[in-house]
């Protein structure tokens, strides 16, 4: 039964009819991609009971308009922060927030007027392009399962590494096959990320293929409505080149323009195009298809605002609308974008549509093949990095990726279905009265023309956004029949009769809904995190503050945050920064610009190419020890590289002293001999040296003082000198100061131009950096992106709870877990490294197995443990009685056999394990080059590709002479991070060939002892045992 005044929705497909009252919880009600679209019908087409209709017709009887959702029940944010103690990580700051008097909970109230004030704001802007609630509500999701708690979204969604769990990317993979098959690519490679760096990673990608396909010719970037501000990154990031056209001009006269231009086609060309951006302006695709005729392009499409309309258009609607497929694939440069077929071929693709926020995500969408495989290697991560921003915050991907999964093909095409449909409603209304309107070719969007500023300012009030020729309105999911209403009276100046325009509503929020099974596995992830995030030690991330912050900043997600707002903190945290780094007064402050970014990679990049803006002529330096973003950017960039030049690159990279430091005497003989060298070709010479503050593998400190005396006692001045400290100065300014180029403190130490950041690595919050620069001409403002609100929010929440003395007495408590550590290691005979002050604490290699327990991370010889404020002395002691259990499980297995090697060897012996830094591991490493194989037919290379892996993994066994330690005998064997290990080649002294077989017996009962009291599995193939003579 049905209540006499309920409205219902009935939903007919071929299978079953479904009755939902209109006050009913649908819990779970997904139309799939293989169903018939939804149609709507008319109250006055609907059957009567005695009528009937085919059985594969669905149809949805309309309710009059979307029911009004009552708020109650406000959030408390001081109960959920207080419910939410048993999941804390403590350290000296958490703990004290278990005081209920402790002034968190000021801030928590401060917090919870914001959050009440922003949700109880009714959405005024319903034709605003920049967001929608029904893409908006999915972040209640990400709340419901637990988030946020620290992630990261590091390297590509098919870059894996088993000691990282803290990442969602098998939902990335899944969204880049479902997007990457709508245009012909199930298997495309891409990632999500802000929409300005994905278009710069597509373009990229292509400058990358023309330089393989075309070493000799320089690309050309040709664009017409493209966005300025990208632009302008892609010549400063790449070195690219760009000519503007004008795509209403006549054919004849572009293409005689572009064969000028690029030395009659000689030159290779990227076209970049837009087909629709949020102020209306489109670059027309058929135009583009008729100079791919003459010219040799690549495309590259930005669909950010568009992608999930256009292609998931039904056929015939494409049709009627002139809309071409578009197809994601490689082609020849010579070959026309059009296909025989008639669709247009894209090289690369930016893809979005279900903006839930300003900027929206966006995906890079490109062919695997593409754009080479020259990328730096990343120790980190195990991988080669092909990112352009290296750490992405996961939050932002996995909701992109659930719209995929909520809505799909299926789901998308009948919103905007839907769309259409309105926005014919509202053009038809309009056009009786004798108003302008223009619909979008590309979008469901329209601009209205000829607005008095009146009636300009009440559309825009409603979310609409101004442009060159009018007035834009987005006609998004939630935009009702009032809603066209209110536009036809702001415009006609006339009172409309309720629901004169269709009234039809469809509840696409409770049609279509994440599958309970998604938000299992999400809940069950971020579980799951919640265990492994105590042991997690090779990272410099403080993964702790989200366990108590996470559930506070989870309530803000799906949650609109005010433009005025953002701007008026932004502007207050980074005047904060500044003054950190001595800058106090406007007039101090004047020079220089300071931008949030989306991680310290990009901040090292924009520092970087602000310095070269004002400095074109000079050359970087920079140590073999710093952080990877930095080669990344000088290989990215064609003007850096020289590469079109003929001439070497500018910038070196200065080998490095003991302890990671730069060394200055190999800096200044560099620096002296490029000093010549420019004044030989009559060039000013100029250096930008970028000093590392921690953010090396040891955590080393570059010696700033004595780097600018040495350099001025040869005649050299530092032009720009750029300090990152993306961990470090998280906790403490340590002494740094900026200042203009040349300014030294009273100390001796000179100041520094810029800076970089990161906040999610020292504090632990979202993904996220800052980077201040000296820039006197702005230059930083022209590459500085908008980012996501939630950075600029939960900096502000962070500031607040994290005071500098806080910061501080975290640094202290970090430097003094880093001190237990060292000295327990020591104890047990472990080699250590570390620098003074540093939570970094390097230590020769473990076995594999106890690197991934404890997410170390491994370089050469060495791995780290970083003592950051989530790794407690608990965690410590643990990973030292690892350490020392591995011992006394080797000794015990020694002790077992010793006694029948001294009668095999008769002699007296010791057995032990060779640790990746002990004399002994060079020695059977120099060995092994000259082995010779016992039996024929001994595969020495197999030996030579082991014999490494083996010195690293701790468990190959040396067996010598306890008198003279000649070492008589050694036994390969490898450690895996699953707890496997290997058996391998067995070396042996040429004089004991005739005991061979018995050390051989030895050997194998050894490994099983080995295996057995250090709980590991083992493993062996035909290449184990073998003997080898030395």
């Amino acid at each position: 039964m049905v209540a006499p005044n309920s409205q219902v929705l009935a939903v007919r497909s071929d299978l079953s009819t479904v009755e939902l009252k209109e006050d009913a919880m649908i819990e779970s009600f997904k139309l799939k991609d293989s169903k018939p679209a939804v149609t709507i019908i008319s109250v006055s087409e609907l059957p009567s009971p005695a009528s009937s209709s085919p059985s594969n017709t669905p149809q949805i009887y309309p309710q009059p308009c979307r029911p009004e959702i009552a708020i109650t029940n406000p959030v408390n944010l001081q109960s959920i922060f207080e419910s939410s103690q048993v999941q804390w990580i403590d350290d000296p700051v958490i703990t004290s927030w278990r005081n209920p008097n402790h002034k968190i909970y000021d801030i928590l109230t401060s917090a919870n007027e914001l959050l009440e004030k922003w949700t109880l704001i009714a959405s005024r802007t319903p034709f605003s392009p920049l967001s929608d609630p029904l893409w908006l509500e999915t972040g209640r999701i990400l709340k419901n399962v637990g988030l946020p708690w620290h992630n990261n979204q590091v390297g590509m969604a098919d870059d894996l590494d088993s000691s990282w769990p803290f990442h969602f990317k098998s939902y990335e993979r899944d969204t880049l096959r479902a997007k990457g098959s709508r245009v012909g690519d199930p298997n495309a490679s891409g990632y999500i990320c802000h929409p300005s760096e994905a278009n710069c990673y597509c373009i990229r990608a292509l400058q990358q293929e023309l330089r393989e396909r075309y070493p000799k010719s320089q690309p050309l970037v040709v664009y017409d409505k493209f966005d300025q501000g990208i632009l302008y990154c892609v010549e400063s990031f790449f070195g690219l080149q760009s000519h503007r056209i004008n795509l209403s001009d006549r054919i004849e006269d572009i293409v005689e323009n572009l064969r000028e231009i690029t030395g009659g086609s000689h030159r290779p060309v990227i076209f970049i195009a837009n087909l629709a951006t949020v102020d209306g302006r489109y670059d027309d695709i058929n135009v583009i298809s008729e100079i791919s005729k003459h010219i040799p392009i690549l495309l590259h499409l930005d669909m950010t605002q568009n992608f999930d309309y256009v292609t998931t258009l039904p056929q015939h609607d494409r049709n009627l609308l002139g809309i071409d497929r578009i197809n994601l694939g490689s082609k020849s440069l010579n070959q026309p974008i059009r296909l025989p077929d008639g669709s247009i071929t894209a090289c690369t693709i930016v893809a979005g549509g279900t903006n839930h926020t300003d900027p929206p995500l966006a995906l890079a969408l490109k062919p695997t093949s593409l754009g080479g495989t020259d990328f730096v290697r990343v120790s980190y991560v195990r991988g080669r990095d092909q990112t352009l921003a290296g750490s992405r915050d996961s939050i932002g991907p996995l909701w992109f990726s659930l719209q995929e999964v909520r809505f799909g093909e299926g789901g998308f095409r009948e919103i905007y279905q839907r769309c259409r449909e309105m926005r014919e409603n509202l053009v038809q209304a309009l056009n009786a009265y004798g108003i302008s309107v223009t619909p979008l070719p590309y979008s469901p969007d329209i601009i209205i023309r000829d607005c008095s500023k009146e009636q300009a300012d009440e559309l825009l009030s409603l979310g609409a956004v101004p442009t060159r020729t009018g007035v834009l309105l987005a006609i998004q999911p939630s935009v009702t029949s009032e809603n066209l209403e209110q536009v036809v009276k702001i415009m006609s100046y006339h009172t409309i009769r309720r629901h004169s325009i269709n009234p039809t509503y469809i509840d696409f929020s409770s049609l279509y809904q994440v599958p309970q099974s998604v938000t299992r596995d999400l809940s069950s992830t971020v579980e799951s995190w919640k265990i492994l995030t105590r042991s997690s030690s090779g990272y410099p991330l403080y993964m702790g503050s989200l366990s108590a912050l996470g559930p506070v900043i989870g309530q803000f997600l799906g949650v609109n945050i005010p433009a005025d707002w953002l701007n008026t903190q932004k502007k207050a945290l980074l005047v904060s920064r500044m003054q950190s780094f001595g800058i106090l007064t406007p007039k101090d402050r004047a020079n220089f610009r300071a931008a949030f970014t989306n991680g310290s990679t990009m901040g090292n990049r924009m520092g970087l190419q602000t310095a070269l803006k004002r400095l074109p002529q000079a050359i970087i330096y920079f140590s073999t020890e710093t952080h990877y973003s930095v080669i990344k950017t000088m290989r990215d960039c064609d003007t850096i590289t020289r590469r079109w030049l003929g001439r070497k690159p500018k910038f070196s990279q200065i080998p490095c002293n003991k302890d990671s430091s730069i060394s200055i005497d190999l800096l200044v003989q560099r620096a002296l001999v490029d000093k010549q060298e420019a004044l030989e070709s009559g060039e000013e010479y100029q250096m930008i040296l970028l000093a590392n503050i921690g953010t090396t593998f040891v955590g080393a400190r570059d010696g700033l003082k004595e780097i600018y005396s040495k350099l001025r006692g040869v005649g050299i001045r530092i032009s720009h000198l750029h300090a990152d400290g993306a961990f470090d100065f998280g906790y403490s300014t340590y002494g740094i100061k900026l200042g203009p180029p040349g300014a030294v403190g009273p100390d001796g130490v000179p100041m520094v131009q810029g800076i970089t950041l990161s906040n999610h690595k020292a504090m632990g919050s979202v993904v996220s950096g800052e980077v201040i620069s000296y820039s006197p001409g702005n230059e930083l403002s022209a590459l500085e992106w908008t980012v996501d609100p939630r950075i600029i929010f939960e900096r502000w929440l962070y500031s607040q709870a994290y005071p500098p003395a806080e910061c501080e007495a975290l640094l202290r408590y970090c430097q003094d877990n880093a001190s237990r550590l060292e000295q327990s290691l020591r104890r047990i005979g472990v080699v250590t490294k570390r620098n003074p002050g540093s939570m970094i604490v390097v230590l020769e290699k473990p076995p594999a197995w106890i690197i991934e327990e404890f997410a170390l991370r491994p370089e050469g010889d060495w791995v780290h443990f970083i003592t950051v404020p989530d790794i407690s002395p608990g965690t410590i002691d643990l990973f030292v009685d690892r350490m020392k259990q591995f011992k006394s499980s080797c000794l015990a297995a020694f002790s077992y056999i010793n006694p029948s090697i001294n009668t095999i060897m008769n002699s007296q012996i010791e057995t032990r394990c060779i640790q990746s830094r002990d004399p002994l591991a060079k020695q059977v490493v120099e060995l092994a080059k000259g082995a010779a194989p016992l039996a024929p037919g001994g595969n020495y290379d197999n030996l030579a590709s082991t014999v490494i892996p083996s010195m690293r993994s701790a468990l190959s066994i040396a067996i010598l002479n306890i008198f003279g330690q000649e070492l008589e005998a050694v036994l390969l064997m490898e450690s895996f991070r699953d707890q496997t290990m290997k058996a391998g080649a067995l070396l042996i002294k040429s004089y004991h060939v005739e005991r061979a077989e018995p050390i051989v017996a030895v050997a194998k009962i050894l490994s099983g002892f080995m295996a057995k009291h250090t709980g590991a599995r083992l493993i062996s193939d035909e290449s184990s045992y073998t003997c080898y003579l030395i």
